[in-house]
């Protein structure tokens, strides 16, 4: 189950870690020769509240929804948890998507910041290490 959800982890994450790559090497090579383009003001608030829903909010929803929906389980069946921890891991992977999106668009340093933050606490939160599942295993009684 852990090798699944790293392989569903790194598959989500590894676009966006693509797209900063080439926007890196595009600005390195002074290929962008764009304009900068205007994005509308209330975007910078959007994608602050969009990254607070994917990176704390969402996660925190779908954890109490499972918890509540296996309340009266004797043991959580395994699938169910690994489609639960998937849930999760695709849900947080949309922040650093949206912090790629500030840093291109040149969003107002403040909400670039707590974006780019959301998404740190996204990528290392929701890594699938194997202390994390291994808790979560005994807190939700997942039989083996």
């Amino acid at each position: 189950m852990l090798k699944n959800l790293k392989k569903h982890y790194f598959k989500l994450l590894a676009p966006t870690i693509a797209l900063f790559l080439i926007y890196a090497g595009a600005d390195f090579l002074g290929l962008e020769d764009y304009q900068n383009f205007t994005v509308p003001s209330f975007f910078p608030v959007l994608f602050l509240i969009l990254a607070s829903i994917t990176s704390v909010a969402g996660p925190l929803f779908l954890r109490s929804f499972f918890a509540h929906s296996m309340r009266n389980e004797k043991n959580v069946p395994r699938d169910s948890f690994e489609k639960f921890q998937k849930g999760i891991i695709s849900i947080s992977m949309l922040t650093p998507f949206f912090a790629f999106i500030a840093i291109v668009s040149e969003f107002e340093k403040f909400y670039t910041t707590f974006i780019i933050m959301f998404s740190f606490y996204a990528v290392y939160y929701y890594f699938p290490g194997q202390k994390r599942i291994d808790f979560d295993k005994k807190i939700f009684r997942i039989n083996e």
